[in-house]
C-alpha cells in the first residue's frame, strides 16, 4: 500500500510539474505571439518611416537642383546686366547726344507711368496690374 501511495504521490507530482511547466510553455508562447505582433507592427512604422524619409531624400535632390540652376541663371543675368551696363557706358563715352540724353532726367509723363503705390508681393502686384490706372494729373492738363 505503501507502494501505491508512493507511486500516486509521485504521479501526482509529476502531473503538478507537466502542469506548472504546460502553464509556463502556454505564457512563452502567448509573450512570443505579442512581440512578433509588436515585431510586425514596428517593421511596418520603419517602412512607413523608410518610404518618408526616401521622399525627403528625393525633395531635397530636387530643391537641391532647383537651386544650383536659380545660382547659375542669377549668375548668368549679372554677367548679362554687367555687359549691358558696359556697352551704355561705352557708347556714352563715344556719344556727345547719347550722353546728354541719358544724363538728363525723364520727362514728367514718362515719371508719371512709373508712379505706384508699394506693393507688397506677387498677389498684389496681380491685383494691381487687373485695376484701371489712369494716369495721374499732371501739370498743364485738363479734365475732362
Amino acid at each position: 500500500m505503501r507502494r501505491v501511495l508512493l507511486a500516486a504521490a509521485l504521479a501526482l507530482l509529476l502531473l503538478a510539474a507537466l502542469g506548472v511547466q504546460s502553464w509556463r510553455l502556454s505564457n512563452a508562447h502567448h509573450t512570443i505571439n505579442t512581440q512578433q505582433t509588436a515585431i510586425a507592427d514596428q517593421g511596418k512604422k520603419l517602412s512607413q518611416k523608410n518610404g518618408q524619409l526616401i521622399a525627403l531624400n528625393i525633395l531635397t535632390q530636387t530643391n537641391s537642383q532647383a537651386q544650383t540652376q536659380l545660382y547659375a541663371a542669377a549668375e548668368q543675368n549679372s554677367r548679362l546686366l554687367r555687359d549691358r551696363q558696359r556697352t551704355i557706358e561705352e557708347l556714352k563715352r563715344e556719344n556727345e547726344d547719347l550722353r546728354r540724353w541719358a544724363d538728363s532726367p525723364l520727362p514728367d509723363p514718362v515719371v508719371r507711368l512709373r508712379q505706384r503705390s508699394a506693393l507688397a508681393g506677387g498677389e498684389s502686384y496681380r491685383e494691381w496690374l487687373s485695376q484701371n490706372h489712369p494716369l495721374p494729373a499732371g501739370p498743364g492738363s485738363a479734365a475732362k
